[in-house]
């Protein structure tokens, strides 16, 4: 696009970011992207023209595997080349920092773009909502950040790599929602959920495949915690067990996105743990 620079994103942009993401009604505060730059503050672009932010992207770095999150452009310049360009860019730095695998979670109708870039096809992701039930939690504690070690690597084992980083902001930002489930000293599986209004989002939630007990009483414990009507969150649809559990609560599901790869078949991890995101573009 003729005129378009990209550079990366700072502080002072992020009443424009928000201004584009709300458009599309993605509900991005100042805190969640306050939240990616601390994660990655080399690594979130906008596309400006005329001194105008007219597009943004951020990305989210867990060892050699990243997350793309909050694509989007001013509808007046979409398909002349502002996502495309602001994209490569992003692509190139990930891979100069030693990136290997890129992920994203690409609405629908955005497939085909991220595929002319080189982006293969995973798995759905599918977003739900529904209103919160009461019931007894078993085994559930508020996180001790003595337990961020061992929940790094137990959540790695499911995520795929290590993302420590992002526990540690959410054991400072929510820690009275921030949940492990512990079985004779052993992590079986934990939750974080960011309260606001009447809902809460949930993710991540990871739990060891096999023990759907413990996700409801993970769950439980939330909904005590957080004394929200309703809930919100994402996860993949290659876990069995939480389609039962969703189709069991009676929620709703909202939309569907595609999960997709660029670069190297790495940090797959394993779907069947995971029981919601920590964000579509987080991971």
């Amino acid at each position: 696009m003729e005129g378009a620079k990209v550079r990366r994103l700072d502080e002072h942009d992020i009443g424009a970011a928000i201004a584009l993401t709300n458009l599309e009604n993605w509900g991005y505060t100042r805190a969640d992207f306050v939240r990616l730059l601390t994660l990655s503050p080399e690594g979130c672009f906008v596309v400006e023209a005329n001194g105008r932010v007219v597009g943004v992207l951020t990305t989210t770095t867990y060892d050699g595997l990243a997350f793309l999150g909050a694509v989007i452009v001013s509808p007046e310049l979409r398909g002349k080349g502002a996502g495309k360009q602001m994209m490569e860019t992003a692509l190139d730095y990930l891979r100069s920092t030693g990136v290997r695998t890129v992920r994203l979670n690409a609405y629908l109708n955005a497939i085909p773009f991220y595929e002319r870039l080189g982006f293969q096809r995973e798995y759905e992701v599918i977003r739900w909502t529904g209103s919160t039930a009461t019931g007894r939690a078993r085994g559930v504690r508020p996180l001790r950040l003595d337990d961020l070690d061992g929940l790094a690597r137990f959540d790695a084992t499911y995520f795929g790599a290590n993302r420590r980083a992002l526990l540690d902001l959410l054991a400072e930002e929510v820690p009275s929602t921030f949940l492990v489930a512990e079985s004779r000293g052993s992590i079986r599986g934990f939750l974080a959920g960011n309260p606001g209004g009447d809902s809460c989002e949930i993710g991540p939630w990871v739990v060891a495949p096999g023990r759907g007990s413990v996700s409801q009483d993970l769950y439980r414990g939330l909904v005590a915690a957080a004394g929200t009507a309703d809930v919100a969150f994402s996860g993949p649809s290659t876990n069995e067990a939480l389609l039962e559990f969703v189709r069991n609560r009676g929620f709703e599901e909202v939309f569907r996105a595609l999960r997709m790869r660029w670069g190297a078949d790495e940090f797959a991890g394993d779907p069947r743990g995971v029981w919601a995101l920590g964000g579509l573009e987080k991971g």
